[in-house]
């Protein structure tokens, strides 16, 4: 036999603020981290072999951060839908309890499944 699968619509909320604080701290992070790389400057030189590590490390650092600022941005979509799935859920309930206090009392339950 299966076992059911139970939702809790605080603990999708409770887990969607879990998860924008961690994207929070890590946006925070990345905005140190690229402070601090900023903050060296050019330390490669300027002679023809320094111009070139430069333009290998600008292109190299610029598509890891953006790949990790495109991750953040999923991670707050995923922060979204986790808040809109919670919603669903209480408001698929409340439906629910409305349609059956409905046909316990005897009325037609007005509610369209």
């Amino acid at each position: 036999m299966t076992n059911p699968i139970e939702v809790l619509s605080s603990a999708l909320r409770q887990a969607s603020g879990d998860l924008a604080t961690v994207a929070e701290e890590t946006d925070g992070t990345l905005a140190s981290f690229q402070a601090q790389i900023e903050s060296l400057g050019n330390c490669w030189g300027d002679d023809e072999l320094g111009m070139a590590i430069g333009i290998i490390y600008q292109g190299a650092l610029g598509l890891v951060m953006n790949g990790l600022t495109s991750n953040l941005d999923a991670i707050d979509k995923y922060i979204e839908r986790l808040m809109m799935a919670a919603d669903n859920y209480d408001e698929a309930d409340l439906a629910a309890v409305t349609r059956l206090t409905q046909i316990q009392s005897g009325q037609r339950p007005n509610i369209p499944l």
